[in-house]
């Protein structure tokens, strides 16, 4: 984002003293803690003209800058904190860096976020998206898009051990590994945590069912789900 021209957006809709006067506005309001392009991209989106900017979840690209609307599925205070956001298409990472370490404790678990700015890269097979100097998060915005995550439904066919992992900050975390088997093929899903307990008393032919799951998708097709903090399981007799 850094160096475009951003009021060739809006010439239409103001005249290019008010554009500058709204920026610094915002430069005010924020302390002069944003970069200018930073406040030139949030002063065009109040006027609507972003839209067509928005990245839907499952079409980032590792080494793209991205503006995306997510959910936070899980939040992780560690070295740096993260969230797991998902929108209605898959599921992300999101880095904090030095400069927005202080949005993590003002966003809870169900929020939506906005992130303005954010760089994509992949992370451990997902994608992740990292914010910082240039990037800009609104909690909860007004012009958030319904969020509506479908649940998944499938019949167990495999179950995994108990497993202990270690995150990057050397945290203790459980997982079991199950597969699934949907309508339209059998994928992997990782049950993370308190879910154990909820999972304990699955057997093999059961039908599972997550509700606001994480997932992965490549393209169109779903590759991957977790149960996290924010998800709920369910089981019925196959």
């Amino acid at each position: 984002m850094h160096g475009e021209n951003h009021y060739s957006r809006v010439e239409d809709l103001i005249s290019k003293e008010d554009f500058h006067r709204a920026v610094e506005g915002l430069d005010r309001e924020f302390g002069g803690l944003l970069e200018r392009d930073v406040l030139e991209y949030i002063v065009v989106d109040e006027i609507g003209r972003n839209r067509s900017f928005i990245t839907p979840i499952s079409e980032l690209r590792a080494g793209k800058s991205c503006t995306i609307f997510g959910k936070v599925m899980e939040k992780t205070k560690g070295k740096k904190g993260q969230f797991i956001l998902s929108d209605n298409t898959s599921s992300c990472w999101l880095t904090l860096g030095d400069s927005q370490l202080d949005v993590f404790d003002r966003v809870d678990v169900g929020d939506i976020l906005k992130v303005i700015n954010g760089f994509a890269r992949e992370y451990n097979g997902w994608m992740e998206v990292n914010v910082g100097r240039w990037s800009h998060i609104e909690i909860n915005p007004e012009d958030a898009p319904s969020i509506d995550i479908k649940p998944v439904t499938g019949k167990v066919i495999d179950i995994g051990d108990t497993e202990v992992v270690f995150n990057d900050d050397g945290d203790v975390l459980f997982s079991r590994r199950v597969m699934l088997r949907t309508d339209s093929r059998t994928i992997p899903v990782t049950i993370w945590n308190e879910h154990i307990k909820s999972f304990k008393n699955f057997k093999r032919g059961d039908i599972m069912t997550i509700i606001e799951p994480v997932k992965r998708v490549k393209g169109k097709r779903l590759v991957e789900v977790e149960a996290r903090s924010i998800s709920r399981i369910f089981r019925s007799r196959g």
